[in-house]
């Protein structure tokens, strides 16, 4: 029982390093004036925090098709992006979606948490290997787009590289520690549960909504359609989630080819530093994932609710 408690804090604490570098370190791109390593630590808390609500979601509600993980990254967006930080309402309807979804869900949830721990999991290196090159190029891209941002800021490409290359090594020990802790099934501590929940539920009540006042509103209608489609996932599904697939033990040099993401960009990067590439590449990636967030969220709603009205005929047949 020990192990068991052991095993779901590391697999919490791993999964919310693992939802902060793609949710906060290739977003950012680069040391900020203002960081600092307690910075960090607590953003890793927190992240963790609301990585334990995440794996909750996706074992009680027996996740385990991408439209059912898009809903549940949805909430983990909307958690981070309409509680902790109040940009889901910066810029309505729109913001609904970029970061929480566009980000969180699509980039953090889809492709950071599902897409590479499947692909460290097939016996086809190229699985890892493109998935690494594609992510890489989309993080060099993204990177220079704050040369172009008031407070962003040139880091010269060691500085760049150094970042990049030190916070992969860390999420690279994050993916380990999570497959080593998904030998073991997340504990699901009612109490544990309510507790943390309320920690997030009390700053929404006194922190965001005196902040703002919309937030009662719009998160709860978000939260309430998202926890429908989701308990509906789950009367249709069999017993299982995608926590179960994990637990299978990974080769540690197949996660050396994770490295393969930050050479990708850092080429990327000296290559602009060097043309002295002036893009946009922000809006780029804001004018396709914005609208695609709406899109995933829809189609994953359309998609459980077309299960449910299919489900009877296939028990019929």
């Amino acid at each position: 029982m020990v192990m068991r408690i052991l095993k779901s804090v590391l697999l919490t604490l791993s999964t919310g390093y693992i939802l902060m570098y793609f949710s906060e370190h290739l977003f950012w791109s680069r040391i900020r004036p203002g960081d600092s390593i307690t910075g960090w630590f607590a953003t890793w808390i927190a992240y963790s925090l609301m990585a334990f609500i995440f794996l909750v979601l996706v074992s009680y509600f027996r996740v385990k098709t991408l439209w059912s993980l898009f809903l549940a990254g949805a909430i983990f967006g909307w958690i981070g992006e309409g509680i902790v930080v109040q940009t889901a309402y910066e810029m309505l309807p729109l913001s609904i979606s970029f970061t929480g979804l566009a980000w969180h869900a699509l980039i953090a949830v889809w492709v950071g948490w599902y897409a590479f721990q499947k692909s460290l999991l097939s016996s086809n290196p190229r699985s890892i290997l493109k998935l690494s090159i594609g992510v890489g190029f989309c993080y060099g891209l993204w990177a220079i787009n704050w040369w172009l941002e008031p407070d962003g800021g040139v880091s010269s490409v060691s500085e760049f590289a150094a970042f990049s290359f030190i916070t992969t090594l860390l999420v690279i020990l994050a993916y380990r520690l999570a497959n080593w802790s998904s030998s073991a099934s997340l504990i699901l501590n009612r109490w544990i549960i309510i507790f943390i929940s309320s920690i997030f539920l009390l700053y929404f009540c006194f922190v965001t909504i005196p902040a703002v006042s919309v937030a009662a509103i719009i998160l709860p209608l978000l939260f309430g359609i998202t926890f429908l489609a989701l308990f509906q996932n789950r009367i249709n599904e069999s017993e299982g989630s995608f926590l179960d697939m994990y637990g299978e033990r990974i080769p540690f040099l197949r996660y050396l080819s994770l490295f393969v993401l930050p050479a990708t960009g850092v080429l990327f990067y000296a290559l602009a530093v060097t043309l002295n590439l002036r893009w946009h590449t922000g809006w780029i990636l804001y004018l396709i994932t914005t609208p695609l967030g709406f899109l995933l969220f829809g189609v994953s709603l359309y998609k459980i609710r077309q299960r449910k009205s299919v489900s009877p005929l296939r028990q019929s047949g």
